[in-house]
């Protein structure tokens, strides 16, 4: 292993502020020493004071780490070394100096010496100086320890406009730390730096008319890296190349041959290009047109379609009240009033929209008379995300929605139809696998505006998707406009829908509505069934108990 000492470095100027002592001529201040992981230093500083009064009463030696303070390692104290640093790598001397042996990265930095000195007719002075220590801890390697010049094939040059032969040095696996570059020796005795680096080699140019002759490269002897190398390293020498001008000559010609044949290839094929290239754009530009023309064709059938699901609606709702008035007329009455679908399953036990008369005041349901013995007043469903739940208190109020669809019926209606007796409420629900459940609650009724809606209940009656409502029960809906939880914050707004909030849920059906089970808390959920996982199909209804 190659060291180097700080006695070998070169001068550097120090111009003392006191007159009655003197430094020893090497090392200079703010010197720079480098050595190799494993390596020895030696810093001989010495100081001589001129009087003979003049005494050295303390001398300390500091270290400073790169981007760190400084740290006392070592002081001499009248005639005693004590030091901080490890004894077995660090020796301190009386005169200032200190050797360090077996250097490790961590002791790269900088090392000052300050000395304190006492003269009887004058004041305590002061005297410092400084070395840079840097620690090789990596040094150069070469791919299969074969340090080569090789030479590739020539390349065009834009910049010269020419052909340029590319000699590499390497292959390097390791570039050492700090990381070395190479020197180039042209035929000439002419000396260069690499044009660049590439994938582990050190790149030269070489513009023609091509030198023939040996190339060279080497590591630059004054490289940290270069100094720490093994007697046995293949960088310790240079590698060469031979370069026949002639051959070269003759190559560059063979080149320019199938160059230009190349081009005149290439010149016929970018023709065939830019014909099928216009054919192409020819060929786009009538697709444009076409699905310029298919678009409004999809345009016009989504407005039919829209038509035709409104007069469906139409026909449907005539159709229900047809029922009626027939169902009337068999009664042998021509009105005949309904206050729940339990009286409508007397008479007509088919499921469907049907009005419902409370307080005097006509309204129109869906009858659910299929589920449990029928008899249910459907207030709510979801089965797509057609109709957008999120919306505000009015919407709420007063209901929204088709009652063949997704609805709401609307809370001003839910409580006028709750408010004349006792009623069952029923809620089913599916999952996006095809799983169903449902469950049931006793003594429900929904509280008046001025208290805004309130949920009421008295029990949880059974059913297999569990309970997940008690939370909810004796709260206040809320809406993103109108807050009436008991959290910090607006529900509705947090979670993107409108409910009887508490702090906040565990059900949550008039949520956003997702078309696959997709987990989170904004969604159309019932917790006890399956979480916070987006469900496929839920509908709330109610009959009297």
């Amino acid at each position: 292993m190659k060291h180097c000492f700080v006695n070998c470095l070169i001068a550097f100027s120090f111009s003392s502020v006191l007159q009655a002592y003197r430094w020893s001529t090497t090392p200079n201040n703010d010197a720079h020493a480098e050595t190799c992981v494993g390596g020895d230093v030696s810093v001989p500083w010495s100081i001589v004071t001129d009087g003979k009064e003049e005494q050295i009463i303390n001398i300390e030696w500091l270290f400073q780490a790169l981007g760190e303070g400084k740290v006392l390692i070592a002081s001499y104290v009248y005639g005693n070394v004590f030091t901080k640093a490890n004894k077995e790598r660090f020796t301190f001397t009386p005169n200032a100096g200190f050797h360090l042996q077996g250097a490790q990265t961590d002791d790269a930095g900088r090392y000052y010496v300050r000395v304190i000195l006492h003269d009887p007719k004058g004041p305590l002075t002061s005297a410092e100086r400084m070395v840079t220590l840097s620690v090789t801890d990596r040094s150069p390697a070469v791919q299969n320890d074969a340090f080569l010049v090789t030479m590739s094939d020539a390349i065009w040059d834009d910049v010269i406009e020419d052909w340029t032969l590319q000699l590499r040095c390497g292959r390097f696996v390791d570039f050492g730390h700090p990381p070395v570059d190479v020197i180039w020796t042209m035929p000439s005795g002419e000396v260069r730096n690499s044009s660049h680096e590439d994938n582990g080699t050190f790149v030269l140019s070489v513009s023609s008319p091509v030198q023939g002759g040996n190339y060279s490269c080497h590591l630059p002897p004054s490289a940290p890296a270069a100094r720490c190398l093994t007697d046995t390293s293949p960088l310790n020498a240079a590698a060469q190349l031979y370069v026949d001008d002639k051959d070269v000559r003759l190559s560059l010609l063979e080149l320019l041959v199938h160059f230009d044949k190349t081009v005149r290839v290439n010149s016929d094929q970018a023709n065939l290009l830019q014909n099928q290239s216009r054919f192409i754009q020819h060929q786009a530009s009538l697709l444009t047109d076409q699905d310029s023309r298919l678009q409004n064709y999809t345009s016009l059938l989504q407005d039919y379609a829209s038509l035709l699901q409104d007069q469906s609606r139409c026909i449907l709702d005539q159709t229900s009240l047809q029922d009626e008035i027939i169902t009337n007329l068999k009664l042998g009455r021509a009105e005949r009033t309904f206050s729940s679908c339990v009286d409508w399953l007397a008479v007509d036990p088919r499921s469907g929209v049907r009005t419902l008369t409370v307080h005097g005041e006509a309204i129109r349901v869906y009858c659910d008379q299929t589920t449990d013995g029928g008899g249910w007043t459907v207030f709510q469903r979801r089965q797509d995300r057609s109709v957008d739940f999120y919306r505000g208190w009015k919407a709420y109020r007063g209901g929204f929605g088709d009652l063949q669809g997704n609805f709401w019926l609307g809370l001003d209606n839910l409580h006028n139809l709750t408010s004349s007796g006792d009623y069952l409420l029923r809620i089913d629900m599916t999952k996006f696998d095809g799983t169903s459940g449902s469950a049931t609650y006793t003594g429900f009724h929904v509280a008046g505006v001025d208290q805004n809606f309130t949920l009421n209940f008295d029990s949880f009656a059974g059913g297999n998707a569990d309970d997940s409502l008690s939370m909810q029960n004796k709260q206040q809906f809320s809406t993103h406009d109108a807050d009436h939880d008991t959290y910090s914050v607006n529900c509705a707004s947090i979670f993107h829908g409108a409910w009887w909030y508490a702090g906040c849920h565990v059900s949550h059906l008039n949520g956003r509505y997702k078309d696959s089970r997709v987990y989170g808390e904004d969604g159309v959920t019932w917790y006890r069934f399956d979480g916070y996982h987006s469900l496929k199909f839920s509908e709330m209804k109610m009959r009297p108990s």
